[in-house]
């Protein structure tokens, strides 16, 4: 199939009843019914829940895992802040330098001991250890000091100014793990789990089911609703829909593009399309050939046409975007210039890089979820034009991880959005990111970076991050096409499950079932 074949599809008509479908009121299926208690929720996912390690884990069917099992200081709500959990309260010192975060009394882990600050330290100890591959670290490494006040008080110190630190405690991976928990074999968290949030591990099989049951000691009155969640692998995405639209499961965690229009057509299903700076990703190892020359990294993305990618493979669920990682949704963004398909300027900077007869390359991509494949396949199509030979190499995503992740030097990434810049730029950019994967470690940037956390006033912030915004396009570590709008979908039966932009934080304790 040529690039010439691509035909645009005109999916502008009908996206209107979409969007009054997927902005349906959850109100509209409960009608002021008040919540019911009891029943198993069913969720379908399609990738392999492989690990229940809070501080390492990274899987989009793992953070509703451990969204349920444990809590974090903070909690990010629907409006992107943070909100107390754990902690009731908190206050900062005038040059946000230190923080005082005052403890829930009364909250103990599902194995019953109590929770107390001796259980906040050894976790953020823990997120601080080199020796540990802690997913929150970027961006809670400013941290000094931990200090116990009393059981329910604890006290951060921190290296320098960081006005955010109440959002980055908020991190997926930060929520508080017992100090016993800790003190064993730090293998054990990959199949143990022993939190404070509104629902116990019961069962864990990776490759079929992980089966949870409500805490019945819950620091929240009344929650959970539910008895029960089970989180049910489906690989096959065909048989996972039609489950979906049999009544077998009652949420699709995540809905496939191709797939949406027909769910939120059917009768008693909510469908929510909820806009989102999650991305899929072209990850250029800037250590190797021909990846270290930015005339060829400025190149692929001159020979990638956004708007047919955005048509093409999200079904017109999502938005172009221009090769930065920050949605415009972020506090401190900035406005980026859109990029152009200009095949022919793309030959010629392949050319003054030394490349007149253009590039051959494989690129790779995981099979899950499934726009990786469908990402690199289409831009297979539309990058030839501008001299880009590329061979697509799709694989198992375990056989990915273990193999390409973070090791290839050409591959498909994919990401979910991130509350702040300085969270985004931690997590992929900055020279000791979380999963820095391009090599690209520009101390410029990284000083930026720097600058953006210690830095309390909000004009200069403002300033400073988009110095690093401007930098980032500049020398185009990643091409980034194209921004994703969250899918989800659940029955009518289903009443308060929703998604947030970040699909980090899912409130299943508010979920109740109305079943016969």
């Amino acid at each position: 199939m040529t690039y010439l074949m691509l035909k645009r599809r005109h999916v502008l008509m009908g996206l209107a009843a979409l969007s009054a479908a997927s902005a349906l009121p959850r109100s509209a299926f409960a009608q002021g019914a008040a919540p019911k208690k009891g029943g198993t929720l069913r969720i379908s996912h399609s990738t392999r829940i492989a690990s229940l390690n809070v501080l390492t884990l990274s899987g989009p069917a793992e953070y509703p895992c451990i969204d349920m099992i444990y809590s974090g200081l903070t909690r990010i709500g629907a409006d992107n802040k943070a909100h107390p959990d754990l902690a009731t309260g908190w206050e900062a010192s005038a040059d946000a330098r230190e923080f005082t975060f005052h403890l829930r009394p009364g909250v103990t882990f599902h194995d019953g001991t109590p929770f107390t600050a001796d259980d906040v330290i050894a976790t953020y100890q823990a997120i601080l250890n080199p020796k540990i591959p802690a997913a929150a670290r970027s961006v809670l490494n400013m941290i000094d000091k931990i200090e116990v006040v009393d059981p329910l008080t604890v006290k951060f110190t921190l290296k320098t100014p960081f006005a955010d630190l109440p959002v980055s405690t908020a991190h997926a991976n930060a929520r508080i793990i017992s100090k016993a928990a800790l003190a064993g074999p730090i293998g054990n968290l990959e199949t143990r789990a022993n939190g404070t949030g509104p629902f116990k591990l019961e069962t864990y099989d990776s490759a079929r089911m992980v089966r949870l049951v409500r805490n019945e000691k819950y620091y929240v009155p009344g929650k959970p609703h539910l008895d029960a969640v089970e989180m049910m692998l489906f690989p096959d995405l065909a048989a996972e829909t039609a489950n979906f639209l049999s009544g077998s499961t009652d949420v699709m965690m995540t809905v496939q593009q191709a797939d949406y229009q027909r769910i939120a057509g059917e009768a008693g299903v909510h469908a929510e399309r909820v806009p989102s700076g999650r991305f899929a990703c072209v990850v250029m190892r800037q250590d190797q050939k021909p990846w270290n020359d930015v005339r060829v990294r400025k190149a692929l993305s001159m020979a990638t046409d956004r708007d047919l990618l955005v048509e093409v493979i999200l079904e017109g669920l999502g938005r172009p975007a221009y090769d930065s990682l920050v949605p415009p949704e972020l506090q401190f963004a900035t406005e980026k210039p859109a990029i152009a398909y200009d095949p022919e300027g793309a030959r010629k900077l392949l050319a003054e890089a030394g490349y007149p007869n253009g590039i051959k390359a494989t690129l790779v991509a995981s099979d899950r979820p499934a726009i990786r494949a469908q990402t690199a396949i289409a831009l297979k199509q539309t990058a030839a034009a501008g001299g880009f030979d590329l061979d697509i190499q799709t694989m198992p995503h375990d056989t990915y991880l273990a193999s390409v992740w973070m090791k290839g030097p050409f591959y498909i990434g994919y990401w979910g959005m991130q509350p702040t810049i300085d969270a985004t730029y931690n997590l992929l950019l900055t020279s000791d990111a979380s999963y820095e994967d391009t090599n690209w470690k520009n101390k410029d940037f990284d000083k930026l970076i720097d600058e953006g956390r210690s830095t309390v006033e909000e004009s200069k912030r403002a300033e400073i991050y988009k110095k690093a915004q401007d930098l980032e396009l500049a020398e185009t570590p990643y091409v980034v096409p194209f921004f994703e709008d969250v899918l989800t979908a659940s029955r009518a039966t289903t009443h308060d499950w929703s998604v947030s932009p970040m699909d980090r934080y899912f409130h299943v304790e508010d979920v109740w079932l109305d079943k016969a």
